[in-house]
C-alpha cells in the first residue's frame, strides 16, 4: 500500500511540474511586413558573359502559424509555418563583350551601356524555426533559422540599353516563367532578429531584422541568372505566449 501511495505521488509531482513546464506553450500566429535591398551573385555564366550583379531588393506579407514549446522559464521554442507573398527584384548590369571592332561593334556599344531588371510577384511558403528568450515582464527576443520556396506567379523582364534610350518591357505569366526558367521557383534561406513588446500575456508586436538569401532563377539554355542576398527590416503583430 505504501509502495502504491508512494508510485501516485510521484506521478503526480510528475505531471504538476510538467504542467508548470509547459504553462507558457500554446498557438502561436505572426503577421509581418518586411522589406530589404542587397546584391545580386551572378552565376558563372553569368559572368563569362560580362553580367555583374547590381541591386537586389524584396518586400513582403506574410504569416507564420504554429506552436510554441515553454523548455523552461525563459525560454521556448516555436515551431512555425511561413506563408504569404513576396515582391522581388534582381538588376544586372552587362558590360563590353567584344574590342568593338568588326561587325559585331555596334553591337558591344549597345551591351556596354545595357541593363536588365526581372520582377517577380510569388506566393512564398516556408518553414521558421524560432528560439524564443523571454526577459520577464513585456519584453523578448526571438532568433529563427528557416527557409523555403518562392512560387513566382507573375513577373516583368526589362532590359535598356542607356546609350540608345531603349527600353524593352516583357511581362511574363507563370507559364513564361516556367518555360524560360530552371528551376522555376526562387529558394529561399534567412536568419531572423525580432525584438517583441507585449501588451498582455499574448498579444504583442515584434521590430526585427533578417539576413537572407534568395537561389534565383536561372535561364534554361544559357544558365544566366543570379542568386541574391539581402539585409532587410521587418514589423509584425504576434499572437502566442509569452518564453
Amino acid at each position: 500500500m505504501k509502495k502504491i501511495k508512494k508510485f501516485l505521488l510521484t506521478i503526480a509531482m510528475t505531471m504538476a511540474l510538467g504542467t508548470s513546464a509547459f504553462a507558457a506553450s500554446g498557438f502561436e500566429f505572426l503577421f509581418q511586413l518586411a522589406g530589404g535591398l542587397g546584391v545580386v551573385i551572378p552565376t558563372k555564366e553569368a559572368k563569362d558573359l560580362k553580367y555583374n550583379g547590381g541591386v537586389s531588393a524584396d518586400a513582403d506579407i506574410s504569416a507564420q502559424i504554429g506552436y510554441m514549446i515553454s523548455v523552461k522559464d525563459g525560454f521556448g521554442i516555436s515551431v512555425l509555418g511561413e506563408l504569404g507573398y513576396s515582391w522581388d527584384m534582381y538588376s544586372y548590369s552587362i558590360g563590353v563583350v567584344g574590342d568593338g571592332s568588326g561587325s559585331s561593334g555596334g553591337l558591344d556599344v549597345q551591351l556596354k551601356e545595357s541593363s536588365l531588371l526581372l520582377y517577380f510577384h510569388s506566393f512564398k511558403l516556408g518553414l521558421l524555426p524560432k528560439f524564443n528568450i523571454g526577459f520577464g515582464g513585456r519584453h523578448g527576443l526571438a532568433i529563427g533559422i528557416g527557409g523555403g520556396v518562392k512560387i513566382p506567379i507573375a513577373g516583368e523582364l526589362m532590359s535598356s540599353s542607356g546609350g540608345n534610350a531603349i527600353t524593352v518591357s516583357t511581362p511574363l505569366k507563370r507559364q513564361d516563367i516556367t518555360d524560360f526558367f530552371s528551376p522555376s521557383v526562387i529558394g529561399y534561406m534567412k536568419v531572423t532578429f525580432d525584438y517583441y513588446l507585449f501588451f498582455t500575456d499574448n498579444i504583442g508586436m515584434n521590430f526585427g531584422l533578417y539576413l537572407g538569401g534568395d537561389f534565383g532563377l536561372k535561364q534554361k539554355e544559357t544558365k544566366i541568372g543570379g542568386d541574391a542576398f539581402d539585409i532587410g527590416l521587418q514589423l509584425g503583430f504576434r499572437f502566442g505566449p509569452k518564453a
